[in-house]
């Protein structure tokens, strides 16, 4: 059994001033927003949900939201489109590249974007795989929490001397990371923000490449891995055809393993994945054996049936047509966050 999610996705320009203890916010400035609702499949269809998104934003593009609305402070703004979409069950609002909101069933999180460079290597991997080589990366970090209890500045507080500690540095030097997979370093993350006095954090996650990364929540281990590949769709009744660029995410959550530290490696599942990657790349979607039409739902249950017996961990499958377009299927009610990764 699983839950089956709509994503819909839109964009507006705005400027607006913010009140608050950030001095920079204060003045009348622009962005550029991103929002990604969520919606059960037995609410509403994929073009109703998209429509209702575009006429919800149109107001606010090109507008001075503080003429709009009492409060337009990222939480203000997002609970403003939820209420006026009155279908979602979550809702994304990014005003920066760096920082956001997500709300859902009452839950209202905060989150910031950073990154760090640095170098490390896998002590406990085989011989010869590559990450037992001293490597290094641009290392991603999302840091999700409580929007009731902390500000967005209160998490750029906190990560800036987290940052120092990390950023040009071989990570095995560093106590408690010792064998810096991305799932130690976000549980490593996850903690030295809590003793910070970040009590109300959500979870961090830590992305190695655009591709691949993990989250911690205190508890669970979460890791994901990203695809895209190019194939061809059904348009319409007389056998016409379109395509899309599609970005397929594979969700993954279970126990560490305690040698390794990782709850499975990356490449393993990219490699799990391949066989079925190719029956998807440069092919026509519905005419795969199995798959009832070309709807991205159909072709994600499709994925989710050949895919979950070579990666029993697996608990969520994304597939997204476009940036503003997709589904979600959902197989453990602890994967319904988050929203976003690997943006």
């Amino acid at each position: 059994m699983h839950a089956s999610c709509l994503l819909a996705g839109g964009r507006f320009e705005a400027a607006r001033r913010v009140a608050g203890d950030e001095h920079r916010l204060q003045g009348l400035h622009g962005h550029s927003f991103r929002v990604l609702a969520r919606a059960d499949v037995t609410h509403i269809e994929q073009a109703e949900l998209q429509a209702a998104l575009a006429q919800v934003l149109a107001p606010l593009d090109y507008a001075d939201l503080n003429q709009q609305l009492p409060q337009c402070d990222d939480l203000s703004l997002a609970q403003h489109i939820k209420d006026a979409l009155n279908c979602p069950s979550a809702l994304l609002l990014q005003s920066a590249p760096e920082r956001g909101v997500m709300l859902e069933n009452g839950t209202a999180l905060h989150w910031i974007a950073a990154s760090f460079e640095a170098a490390h290597h896998l002590p406990h991997v085989p011989a010869g795989h590559k990450c037992g080589r001293l490597h290094g990366h641009g290392f991603g970090v999302r840091i999700v929490a409580n929007a009731r209890q902390h500000s967005q500045a209160q998490l750029e507080a906190a990560w800036a001397p987290l940052f120092l500690r990390l950023n040009h540095r071989y990570l095995n030097d560093i106590a408690g990371l010792e064998n810096p997979t991305s799932e130690v370093i976000a549980a490593w993350l996850y903690h030295a923000l809590q003793d910070a006095g970040l009590q109300g954090l959500a979870w961090v996650e830590v992305r190695e490449t655009h591709t691949a990364g993990s989250q911690f929540d205190g508890k669970r281990f979460r890791i994901w891995k990203e695809q895209r590949f190019e194939s061809a769709v059904p348009f319409d009744s007389h056998g016409n055809y379109t395509g899309h660029s599609y970005l397929v995410r594979l969700m993954l959550t279970g126990s560490l393993d305690r040698t390794m530290g990782w709850l499975l490696d990356f490449g393993d599942v990219k490699d799990r994945f391949k066989p079925i990657y190719r029956q998807l790349d440069h092919n026509p979607l519905d005419k795969l054996a199995g798959v009832r039409d070309g709807h991205s739902q159909s072709v994600a249950e499709w994925v989710h049936a050949h895919l979950s017996p070579l990666v029993p961990e697996l608990a969520r499958i994304d597939l997204m047509e476009n940036a503003h377009q997709g589904v979600s299927l959902l197989f453990h009610d602890d994967m319904r966050w988050p929203l976003l990764q690997g943006e």
